[in-house]
């Protein structure tokens, strides 16, 4: 979208974020007693792991390893493997769910942080040619807001004409 186009304009209401957020930590609550604490994703990066398309796989596995017994190896626990799919299963909603939620939060957070970032850049520059024209009154707000860039290499926003 073009610069200083407005695709967001919502004033938010406090008191429904903080009903929304405690709406949320009681959802969580509810869920936390079945959730896996003291576990990296470092530690899972060599592991397999269960994807869309293993679901029928391992649906049937169990199914299989339930009714044939005496082929189940001595190593491996069916009734835990069915409580980790059942598991696994419940708690796709709830992923599927705050995945959207925090997708949308985020991009949301994002494009008002870019229009509001926008406003202040623009009026920072503004403000900065009119203490440079001598305005008394901008001066000091170009001196506060300049310390942003206090430090930082201006960027090229000139196309390269490879020139």
């Amino acid at each position: 979208m073009p610069k200083g186009t407005n695709r967001i304009s919502k004033v938010i209401v406090v008191k429904e974020v903080t009903d929304g957020l405690d709406l949320i930590k009681q959802g969580y609550a509810k869920i936390l007693p079945y959730l896996i604490d003291g576990v990296t994703e470092d530690e899972l990066k060599h592991e397999a792991k269960m994807g869309e398309a293993s679901v029928p796989f391992v649906e049937k596995g169990i199914e299989f390893a339930k009714s044939n017994t005496e082929l189940v190896p001595r190593r491996c626990n069916v009734v835990e493997a069915e409580k980790d799919f059942i598991l696994y299963e419940e708690l796709r909603p709830v992923a599927t769910i705050l995945n959207q939620y925090s997708e949308q939060v985020s991009l949301t957070r994002k494009v008002a942080g870019i229009e509001a970032l926008e406003f202040a850049n623009d009026f920072y520059k503004s403000v900065k040619e009119d203490a440079e024209d001598g305005l008394a009154a901008a001066i000091p707000i170009a001196d506060e807001l300049g310390k942003r860039y206090v430090g930082r290499k201006k960027r090229n926003t000139k196309p390269d004409t490879g020139k």
